[in-house]
């Protein structure tokens, strides 16, 4: 007893805790290099599960050791940290052990389960921590209650754990119901025996006999090799058995044949090459592909127009040598095998006992057992269409990578036969839709020359509104003049009183009330310029409230609902020309291909046209609410790049960035800040020449005490004429003015940016020099004196 018990303070104590620790990570990190070997050579979705919880089992032990580390250091109280964490990752990692032994395949309700568990366990890591502070540091966490407690819910996932096995018996179920057993009976002595201090070298030492365990987890499913030794198939069985019956001496197995050169296959496929009715067409692709295989079992299966439907079109059954019949095809059932075929991936299943795919199959099929199963996509230049099914019942036959290179390469040469017999219904389909979407480019086009009109007249209308404003400011400016004049001749009349009734005696009656009726006439004077220029004023705020070129919300309302209104014609076009370009309702001729893509970028260019018309409604009505956050300007340009990558490109210009080594973080709004790049990086590739170049430079400035954040984007354009500055960022200057040389037709476009600039605290301007290009600068603040600003 006292030699295990040496054993037990040594596993619980430092230096002897780190052979607890490496035996538990080296058991993790030699499951799963095994488990990306048999990745890499099968490809077995299990494999992948496996992958993905053997990683969390590692990194569990990674955040142990870190925290350690940095206890060891001194940055965080030993007490506090680490007996808790200690229980948690215990836990953390024994869920999701038992996970991969209970649910190799995917299980909604055993990932759920698993995932809830981990949510909970850091939950209670949480407060654990919390309740561990506010204990004195010479209390035993071993023998405290918030040690029961974890021992409780780890013996509730144990039980859990064991139930899920014994119900489920996946494949070697029993190697993780003894990792359930031993960890169990560690927690149950240690709670009979427990140990005076922080951990349980008893639990430790019964978790270390446990945990190498794992390295049995990838050899549940058998590695797919070359040459499998199997039985022959039915008709060889009994031929074998005639033969004994006859007391004929038997032939001994051979390895059974991959590849069939059978002359029957020949045959199949020169029929195949011949027929021209669909159905019979399916007939013939799955016996020639199940002959060409030896599969048991073969299916060819469609997916219909939607990408969502899945059907099988055909079958063959190679021992029985008959066709099988077709039809629709439940996708919950089969959940893996319809992911793959809806996404056109391969996917090679071993026969398992927990598979819902399998099961699915063998209950649709009648079928105790569909044995291994290999499903490749038929896929051409233009897109996948289908996939070829087959599964091996009688021979059990384990499909491996050679046999998939193989199916693949057959399934892409039934393209050209599958479309051939589609393409006569396909050319009368495509008619329709062409026809049809003329219509609706048609109506497209009535209603945007209509809101064209609307957005003139509105544009006129504030014409009349600004030059109304002006009016009514040189009314004011008039009325202050006269009412300066009035005060001064009042003062006048003061004095010019207080002189007259001084002298009041030596005056007759009349002059005094002479004096009287003009200071009077001269008050109502007053009285009158001070009520026109109370009118003037309020004249004045209303029409600071609606600044000219503003739109009011009952306008912005009025284009919103004409823009949203576009929006679905649009949408219609760019699917219906997009289902075209695509060739899967026919092949396109050369010319009608060309206009076909000239319709989407008209398209296209009229959706971008809409999103401007809505985002300077919203800016100049002032709705438009920017939330200033912490943005990596890193991320922020790599977006812009990749907006505006295809105009550069089309023109072969060269983008050049300069940064520095470090960018703080900048507080502004991501989106506003994106926009600002966009629109600048638009307007320089619109302006530069083919095959120039764009600079974009990032540098910080600082101007009284506070920092900034300077973008540069230098285009090679010929420069803006010095009579134009004043025009570069107006909204306005396509209507009133010709063309501005040295700015792209993104005019819009920059005084959006102007907008969004301003009003997180920042100023742009333009530096330009004839014949050599144009310098559009933006300074922005980096931390912003507001949370939250409205453009």
């Amino acid at each position: 007893m006292p030699f295990f018990q040496q054993i037990f303070t040594l596993l619980a104590n430092a230096p002897g805790n780190l052979i607890y620790h490496l035996a538990l990570a080296f058991s993790a990190a030699g499951a799963l290099q095994e488990a990306v070997g048999q990745w890499r050579t099968s490809g077995y979705p299990q494999t992948r599960r496996m992958i993905s919880g053997l990683s969390l089992l590692l990194a569990g032990q990674a955040v142990l050791f870190v925290t350690s580390g940095l206890v060891w250091q001194g940055a965080l109280p030993a007490n506090t940290f680490l007996p808790p964490l200690d229980r948690a990752i215990l836990l953390f990692s024994l869920t999701w052990a038992l996970w991969m032994w209970a649910f190799p395949e995917p299980s909604r309700a055993g990932d759920l389960g698993a995932v809830l568990f981990s949510l909970l366990t850091l939950t209670g890591l949480i407060f654990g921590i919390i309740l561990q502070s506010a204990q004195p540091a010479a209390d035993v966490f071993n023998l405290s209650a918030q040690n029961l407690g974890w021992n409780s819910a780890l013996l509730a996932l144990l039980a859990a754990s064991v139930l899920s096995l014994v119900s489920r018996k996946p494949i070697g179920w029993s190697n993780g119901l003894a990792l359930a057993a031993l960890a169990a009976l560690g927690i149950i002595l240690d709670f009979f025996f427990p140990a005076a201090g922080n951990y349980s070298g008893i639990l430790r030492l019964f978790l270390m006999a446990g945990f190498p365990l794992l390295l049995t987890l990838p050899a549940r499913f058998p590695a797919a090799g070359g040459g499998v030794k199997t039985d022959t198939i039915s008709r060889f069985q009994k031929n074998v058995a005639q033969s004994a019956k006859a007391n004929l001496p038997s032939q001994p197995l051979r390895e059974r044949r991959r590849y069939s050169t059978d002359p029957k296959t020949l045959t199949s496929l020169i029929a195949l090459a011949s027929e021209v009715d669909a159905a019979r067409i399916n007939q013939n692709i799955a016996r020639s592909v199940a002959q060409a295989l030896l599969a048991d079992l073969c299916f060819v299966i469609y997916m219909g127009e939607d990408k969502n439907t899945l059907f099988i079109a055909s079958g063959y059954d190679l021992i029985r040598e008959e066709f099988l019949e077709g039809g629709l095809m439940n996708k919950d059932t089969v959940p893996m095998l319809a992911g793959a075929i809806l996404r056109g991936r391969a996917l090679r299943l071993p026969a398992s006992t927990t598979s819902s795919d399998l099961k699915g199959l063998g209950d649709m099929l009648g079928l105790p057992n569909p044995g291994n199963l290999l499903n490749v996509p038929i896929a051409g230049e233009k897109g996948h269409i289908g996939s070829i099914l087959l599964l091996s019942p009688y021979s059990n036959r384990l499909w491996n990578a050679d046999d998939q290179t193989f199916l693949t390469n057959i399934a892409t040469s039934f393209i050209p036969i599958i479309e051939r017999s589609r393409r006569m219904a396909e050319v009368e389909h495509e008619r329709d839709y062409a026809h049809q979407q003329v219509e609706e480019a048609k109506s497209v086009t009535e209603r945007l020359q209509t809101i064209n009109a609307n957005l003139n007249g509105e544009l006129e209308s504030l014409k009349s509104q600004a030059a109304q404003a002006g009016q009514a400011e040189s009314a004011r400016q008039e009325a202050l003049k006269e009412i300066e004049k009035v005060r001064i001749e009042n003062e006048k009349l003061k004095s010019r009183l207080e002189s007259a009734k001084a002298s009041a005696g030596n005056q007759p009656a009349g002059s005094s009330e002479y004096l009287e009726s003009e200071l009077r006439l001269t008050l109502e004077e007053t009285a009158r310029l001070q009520n026109a220029l109370a009118d003037a004023n309020i004249k004045i705020l209303e029409m600071e409230k609606r600044p000219a070129g503003r739109l009011s919300a009952d306008q912005t309302e009025v284009i919103a609902s004409i823009a949203q209104e576009l929006r679905q014609p649009m949408s219609s076009i760019l699917g219906y020309t997009d289902l075209l370009l695509g060739e899967s309702v026919g092949i396109l001729g050369a010319l009608q291909r060309k206009f076909m893509e000239r319709i989407k970028s008209s398209t296209e260019r009229v959706g971008s046209l809409i999103d401007d018309l809505i985002q300077i409604s919203t800016l100049e009505t002032g709705l438009m609410a920017l939330k200033p956050e912490t943005v990596d300007l890193n991320l922020i340009i790599d977006n812009a790049m990749a907006y505006t990558s295809s105009q550069l490109r089309e023109k072969s210009i060269t983008l050049q960035i300069d940064l520095p080594e470090n960018i703080p973080p900048v507080q502004s709004d991501r989106d506003a800040l994106q926009q600002i790049l966009i629109h600048l990086l638009q307007n320089a590739g619109s302006v530069s020449p083919v095959e120039g170049a764009v600079t974009l430079k990032v540098g910080l400035e600082k101007e009284n005490d506070q920092d900034y954040l300077l973008l540069q984007i230098t285009d090679s354009g010929g420069g803006i004429p010095a009579d134009d500055l004043t025009r570069v960022f107006s909204r306005l200057y396509r209507a009133d003015n010709a063309l501005i040389q040295g700015v792209g037709d993104t005019g819009v476009g920059l005084s959006i940016a102007k907008t969004l600039t301003e009003a997180q605290g920042g100023r742009i301007w333009v530096e330009t020099q004839i014949g050599s290009g144009s310098i559009f600068s933006v300074l922005l603040p980096v931390h912003p004196l507001s949370v939250e600003s409205e453009a």
